[in-house]
């Protein structure tokens, strides 16, 4: 069985020979060819051959198409700056006032290059790889949301201005929409939506302000039959009730999470993901330490349609051995 055939098949439901490995490794793809993260940033053939080359000898069944999660706020106009050792920053935000967001206009995806190479790099994956699905990353709204005026503002904002967060939103959306759209016309068959900032507001404010979106985003995958995903950091418990009814087929959780609580939370409409820590049980430990982490977390799980994973993504310099294991539990928990 191929890892397309196990990824589909196990959203499915139906029979696989193990649960798919959907590590989000990150800057670790590095490691396979030398590249520094300006380069794995900037130079989308070099991310994406050592992102084929990870997802092989790891044992990922999929191929991760993504580097930052800046591009698109890059596209509406914040400054970025571009680091050797570390993911890009923003440097300035392009709004300095939130009512400055009627000044900005809505963007298309394909007139935000980097966001474009994305979609280049997943054709050249499928080029390389004809086993595994590419899987491409669009930053969720919020997120970029905050990449356009600042996290802590942003929040300030939501209770102080709503209704021109309201519009952000409306704008940020918008593009997250038009990306999907391009991603689809280039083949792109798995996208998953990262969207931390998202889970920094109350499970009303994320009800009301986001959950909206969310469900408009995945809705519009459905349609052009895509999987989605859906990743959010930090303790989601009190969101997973109404995260998990936004149409992501998978939704990862971040090791803050406890799995038994996620699984009864969510209720069956998605296949939760998770949740190991990165740092303690993968970057800073033994082999031996992270299959153990993982057969923890499925045991959590107890027998329940889930995959297992770190729940967050792994720190660049992380022990391949270590990433090696999280396959080795993977293949002794089975399908």
């Amino acid at each position: 069985m191929n890892a397309k055939e196990r990824l589909s098949g196990y959203i499915a439901g139906t029979p696989v020979d193990r649960r798919p490995n959907l590590t989000i490794v990150g800057s670790v793809v590095t490691q396979y060819s030398g590249i520094d993260l300006i380069a794995y940033c900037r130079d989308w053939r070099a991310m994406t051959e050592s992102a084929v080359a990870c997802a092989r000898d790891l044992k990922l069944d999929y191929i991760q198409i993504a580097t930052d999660l800046v591009r698109e706020a890059e596209g509406f106009g914040s400054q970025i700056r571009f680091l050797p050792d570390n993911l890009p920053r923003v440097e300035k935000y392009v709004l300095a006032d939130i009512e400055d967001v009627a000044k900005l206009k809505p963007l298309k995806a394909e007139n935000v290059q980097r966001m474009v190479e994305l979609a280049q790099a997943a054709q050249l994956a499928a080029t390389l790889e004809s086993d595994i699905d590419p899987m491409v990353l669009s930053v969720g709204p919020m997120t970029i949301a905050g990449n356009m005026r600042g996290v802590e503002d942003l929040m300030v904002d939501t209770f102080d201005e709503p209704e021109a967060v309201t519009d952000l939103l409306e704008l940020t959306c918008g593009l997250v929409e038009s990306n999907i759209r391009m991603l689809a016309q280039a083949g792109v068959r798995c996208i998953y939506v990262a969207d931390p900032v998202a889970s920094l507001v109350s499970p009303k404010t994320y009800a009301a302000l986001i959950l909206p979106l969310h469900r408009r985003i995945f809705g519009l995958m459905e349609t052009l039959g895509i999987t989605g995903r859906l990743h959010m950091c930090g303790d989601t418990t009190a969101i997973l009730p109404y995260s998990s009814t936004c149409g992501a087929k998978i939704i990862d959780i971040d090791h803050a999470v406890d799995f038994s609580a996620a699984l009864k939370a969510v209720e069956g409409r998605c296949i939760l993901n998770g949740n190991i820590d990165p740092v303690q049980d993968v970057y800073a430990c033994t082999p031996a330490h992270t299959k153990a982490a993982i057969l923890a977390a499925a045991g959590k799980a107890g027998g329940a349609r889930a995959m297992f994973m770190p729940g967050c993504e792994l720190p660049t310099k992380t022990p391949l051995e270590n990433v090696r294991a999280i396959h080795e539990a993977l293949c002794e928990i089975g399908g």
